[in-house]
Parts: C-alpha cells; sequence; structure tokens
C-alpha cells in the first residue's frame, strides 16, 4: 500500500496549475473580432476555437469554464472553453 501511495502523493503535488476553474460573473464587453469577452471581475477572457459569443450580451450572467496559459511573451492568458449563460 504505501508503495502505491507514495508516487499518488507526488503525483498529487506536482500537478499543473493550469487546472481549469470554473468563474461565474456578468458580462461587462464583447468583442466578437478578437474573439473576447470581459467579465465584472476585471478580467478578459478569450474564447477557445468552437466556442462563440453569438447568444452571448453584455449584462448576461455567465458561467465560463477558463484556463489561464502563459503566452510565449511570458504574459497570461485566459481562456474559456465552455460558456454557460444563467438565469
Amino acid at each position: 500500500m504505501k508503495k502505491f501511495m507514495v508516487p499518488l502523493f507526488l503525483g498529487v503535488l506536482t500537478m499543473p496549475a493550469w487546472a481549469w476553474a470554473h468563474v461565474n460573473g456578468h458580462i461587462t464587453s464583447i468583442n466578437p473580432e478578437a474573439r473576447q469577452i470581459a467579465l465584472d471581475n476585471g478580467r478578459t477572457y478569450t474564447l477557445a476555437s468552437g466556442v462563440t459569443p453569438d447568444r452571448l450580451a453584455v449584462g448576461d450572467k455567465v458561467t465560463v469554464n477558463a484556463e489561464t496559459v502563459n503566452t510565449e511573451n511570458g504574459a497570461k492568458q485566459n481562456i474559456i472553453n465552455k460558456v454557460t449563460k444563467l438565469s
């Protein structure tokens, strides 16, 4: 059992920090050309390919699945792979 637990524990410690997170908020702006939305938490999110802002509007309450990634120039970018409009 100990042989199994040590690698499992070490694996949990080294899990990547880019795990997806659920973020709730209201949309404050939409930029369809840049494929970006901004939420009332002050962050701007880029929509992943396959995610469209077609049915979204400023003021909508949403939950997004977001991942923060490092870009080639060292900046951080918030990527959305799913947007759920809340009522």
